[in-house]
């Protein structure tokens, strides 16, 4: 079975020759020093890392990897514009650090430790709908290059037997709103500034919808999947109540999946860490093919539970544990980890393997190869 066959029958419920693999996703990608210590222990060092994702420094993966580790998908990522800075009519009312930059939205990021952490909310103390109006809400085609993308990804589609993966670029709602306005902040206007809070996602959706018809206007047809993500749980659980995630957030989703829906066949992968299990229902009603991370150490995660309750209606992607398996664990432990989430969440289908969000540093290049390589081995069907 070729890789995209077994991508495309796991993402069908149907049982591949093996469990699919993915690295190199927007959520499940090696940070810079993960990867430059996978390329020495693999011998592969000579080649420069290049970077993926400034912000989350994470790193691009070499072809080379790809394949020894044996991924069955190949993503197509937009490339920030040559000199793209902040956004027009963006104004820093005090110099940044060195070490920050000032995002297309806005928001000043700072160096910390691995990431760009948030150092300003630039909506923080906005109360008023004009706030929102008089905004400089940002054009994805500033920021990124869509030109040539339909190139690559026919080319994907045409000459290899990869799964091809798709990414816009962003994809957030709940996530930028707090980015924009400060997470307390944001939460208190759900629940007492509502019309603020609904003008805000109005905002952030229309600008997702544009960049969602700038990427898949060049790339919809020749899709597999289709990646985005909100953080909408935390460790333990929702990060609002199922009610107010219906009333405040769950329409604005419903109207970016249905307008990506529109422009590819792609099947809708939905990434949201934390203890996520009882919004699950309302994501597959709105339009969830697959689930990301399967954060298995948050509340509720429970992959048996999670298969036996939605495996009909779901596809989970991830769920090898990051918190503790992989940065932890010896390879035997890992490997252990593997044939569980695998019989957990393999039977029948609708399973790819790959660890809970992008890997850290603290994760051995042993732990790394143990996860692929055990997919490798203990993942074939019949399980």
């Amino acid at each position: 079975m070729t890789p995209r066959g077994r991508v495309c029958a796991a993402l069908n419920h149907e049982e591949p020759d093996r469990v699919p693999l993915d690295l190199g996703g927007i959520n499940s990608s090696l940070m810079l020093e993960t990867y430059d210590n996978l390329k020495r222990k693999l011998g592969l060092d000579k080649t420069p890392t290049q970077l993926l994702s400034k912000t989350w420094q994470i790193a691009k993966t070499d072809e080379a990897i790809l394949e020894r580790l044996a991924v069955d998908i190949r993503y197509i990522f937009p490339e920030v514009r040559p000199g793209a800075g902040t956004a027009p009519g963006h104004t820093v009312t005090e110099p940044p650090h060195e070490d920050s930059f000032t995002d297309e939205w806005g928001i000043v990021r700072r160096f910390v430790k691995h990431y760009y952490e948030m150092e300003r909310h630039p909506l923080k103390e906005a109360d008023r709908l004009e706030d929102i109006e008089a905004y400089p809400w940002p054009e994805p085609r500033d920021y990124f290059v869509f030109e040539g993308l339909s190139h690559r990804a026919r080319k994907l589609r045409e000459t290899t037997d990869y799964a091809v993966g798709g990414y816009m670029g962003g994809g957030s709602l709940f996530e930028q709103a707090w980015y924009l306005r400060g997470y307390p902040e944001l939460l208190i206007d759900f629940m007492v500034n509502k019309d603020f809070a609904h003008a805000l996602l109005s905002k952030i959706v229309a600008v997702r919808k544009k960049n969602a018809e700038q990427y898949l206007g060049e790339v919809g047809q020749y899709l597999d999947v289709f990646q985005i993500g909100d953080d909408i749980a935390t460790q333990e659980g929702p990060a609002m109540s199922p009610e107010l995630y219906r009333e405040m957030l769950k329409p604005y989703h419903a109207e970016l999946f249905q307008y990506i829906k529109e422009r590819t066949s792609a099947k809708l992968y939905f990434h949201s860490c934390g203890g996520i299990t009882p919004l699950i229902d309302d994501l597959i009603e709105i339009g969830v093919d697959a689930l990301n991370p399967i954060q298995v150490s948050a509340k509720g995660m429970d992959t048996a539970g999670l298969k036996e309750r939605f495996g009909k209606r779901l596809v989970f992607w991830g769920a090898i544990d990051s918190l503790h398996a992989l940065p932890f664990g010896s390879p035997e432990d890992v490997r252990a980890e593997v044939r569980q989430r695998i019989s957990d969440l393999g039977t029948g289908g609708g399973y790819i393997l790959s660890g809970v969000h992008n890997l850290q540093p603290d994760i051995s290049p042993e732990n790394i190869l143990a996860m692929y390589d055990e997919g490798m081995r203990f993942g074939k069907y019949p399980l």
